[in-house]
């Protein structure tokens, strides 16, 4: 009977591919860190400067990447006037996290060395609203700031 052998076959592959899902959930339940879903090495892979900027609520860092950006060009060129308002604050999405030591210069070098801008480039991103291409083509989208931060 030829249905006879195919129905057992077609029962235990769809065993077999239960099994194989219970046990790769399994094994990503077991990694997890403190609930979040994290794993350890993900934990252990994130830099200082990621925690500072992951601790910025959602809706402040592209604020928080312009006021780094306008301060790292502040302290390179003492002629710069900052464009910065003297009152700007962000909100702490989470437990505050100290910035790490030279966050706003290596963020500048960052942008510099991973997406080729120059600081002419940046000031027009600190002085941008909305979607900023430049020529290299790469572009800021101040929605979308969670990929130009912080690696290093």
């Amino acid at each position: 009977m030829p249905g006879a052998t195919t129905r057992p076959r077609r029962r235990s592959s769809l065993t077999a591919v239960i099994f194989l899902i219970t046990v790769g959930l399994g094994a990503k339940v077991g990694d997890a860190v403190d609930g979040t879903g994290t794993s350890k090495e993900e934990v252990q892979q994130v830099s200082p400067s990621q925690r500072y900027f992951d601790a910025v609520a959602p809706e402040d860092r592209e604020n928080f990447i312009k006021y780094h950006l306008d301060k790292a060009l502040e302290e390179r060129y003492t002629d710069y006037v900052s464009r910065t308002q003297a009152d700007f604050s962000f909100v702490n999405y989470g437990e505050p996290v100290e910035p790490p030591a030279n966050f706003t210069t290596n963020l500048l070098n960052h942008f510099h060395t991973s997406y080729g801008l120059t600081d002419r480039d940046v000031y027009d991103l600190v002085l941008a609203h909305g979607v900023v291409c430049f020529p290299q083509g790469w572009c800021f989208d101040p929605d979308d700031v969670g990929t130009v931060c912080c690696p290093f």
